[in-house]
């Protein structure tokens, strides 16, 4: 039997749960073997499965899997099943993984591009949803993907602020990856599916229904390394049922700080009051916390999103090498035959660095303020990994300590 016929076949046993299938699975090792199990099988099982879900795994109809199967093929979604290579690692090694995700859009590399996954209350207020705004813009400048639930208020907020910084964006939905919900939200799917992707563990067609959202929730945070909650008015709010599934997961779990009075901040601030969640003083923590899982090159194609300009590898041949240095020299020596020919005037004083900075970043500023404009002139000058220091220039640019002018780096005000 096909692989991926066995795992959509699996997944649509209606009343199994996704802990009893995964379960099913540790336990049988694949669906194909799980398929071929008889009720003996089953039943002895160590996994001691009940009878109703030997019931179910006994019947080994795939007419309705193989019209899934068709309809994915029809609509270009593709189908990822917790067998394949594609699959993250991450979610797989939550308690009640998905059997199958559908998946519409571009994929994003999971193991390789750290996700934040970043949730609230669909009745935001405009300090929540420039909040979400904005930690979704920081998140998609510094190359990690923006992970939420496409719903009105903040989640759609993230999103946006995501799409226009050019970054990968994620949205997980309560029903068929096919199916927009909200309805409002149709243009916001559309541009998502452009750069990033959509997905379900539910088959196209599939109307989203409440006790789904739960089931989704676990996904956003499964993918996820961290989630920020913005805002949750109260304790059935879907934000903070993420909240709960990103503790059992072990994830990192932050909450925007609001006021006191405010309804749509008391779940927020009660979760940084017990410590179920660290205080998000800015979008700049999550950079710095996170930055130093991103691979070089996810680094250098987050810069080339936000610039266009693609920093090229610190490692070059020696040709080229060689090529620099004589291109540098000739700057020096035009630099010194103009200064012979200029009248001399008093230097003006060195603008002095703002306080607070570590030695690298002390080291890109300084870099910055003797004339280097370039991310690669920073590569090549600083000594630091690529990644390092696309890293500190994107962090030092939310900082308002570096701007960006016509394409090059100059110092900001402080």
């Amino acid at each position: 039997m096909p692989s991926r016929l066995s795992y959509v076949w699996l997944s649509l046993k209606r009343g199994l749960g996704t802990h009893t299938a995964a379960e099913a699975l540790r336990t049988f090792g694949s669906a194909e073997a799980l398929f071929a199990a008889d009720r003996q099988a089953l039943t002895a099982a160590p996994c001691e499965l009940r009878k109703a879900a030997v019931d179910a795994l006994c019947d080994k109809d795939t007419a309705e899997a193989e019209q899934v199967i068709r309809d994915c093929a029809e609509k270009n979604i593709q189908i990822i099943t917790i067998g394949d290579s594609a699959y993250p690692d991450r979610l797989r090694a939550i308690d009640d993984p998905p059997t199958v995700l559908y998946v519409r859009g571009r994929w994003p590399d999971f193991d390789t591009v750290p996700a934040v996954a970043v949730v609230g209350t669909r009745k935001a207020t405009p300090y929540g949803l420039k909040a979400a705004d904005g930690i979704g813009t920081a998140l998609a400048r510094a190359g990690m993907i923006t992970v939420s639930g496409m719903a009105l208020g903040n989640d759609g907020a993230a999103h946006r602020g995501a799409l226009r910084a050019g970054g990968l964006t994620v949205a997980v939905l309560a029903g068929g990856p096919d199916v927009c919900y909200p309805p409002q939200h149709r243009s916001l799917m559309g541009d998502i599916l452009l750069t990033g992707a959509v997905i379900s563990e539910y088959p196209p067609g599939t109307e989203p229904h409440g006790r789904n959202y739960h089931h989704r929730n676990r996904i956003i945070s499964g993918l996820s390394v961290a989630a920020v909650i913005v805002e949750a008015s109260d304790y059935r709010s879907g934000a903070l049922i993420t909240a709960r599934h990103a503790l059992d997961q072990g994830r990192d779990v932050y909450a925007v700080p609001g006021p006191i009075d405010a309804p749509q901040s008391q779940s927020c601030n009660e979760l940084i009051a017990k410590g179920e969640a660290a205080l998000l003083t800015g979008p700049t923590v999550l950079v710095r916390e996170y930055s130093g899982m991103m691979p070089e090159q996810a680094v250098e194609q987050a810069y080339r999103r936000q610039t266009g300009d693609y920093p090229k590898p610190a490692a070059r041949s020696a040709w080229e090498d060689i090529r620099r240095r004589e291109a540098q020299a000739e700057q020096r020596r035009a630099a010194a035959e103009k200064a012979k020919t200029e009248p001399q005037t008093s230097a003006p004083a060195e603008k002095p660095l703002p306080e607070g900075l570590n030695q690298d970043e002390t080291h890109i500023v300084t870099l910055v303020r003797d004339g280097v404009s370039t991310p690669e002139e920073l590569i090549d000058r600083c000594g630091l990994p690529a990644p390092r220091v696309m890293s500190l220039v994107t962090m030092l640019e939310m900082d308002g300590i570096l701007r960006r002018e016509k394409g090059r780096l100059i110092l900001g005000a402080w």
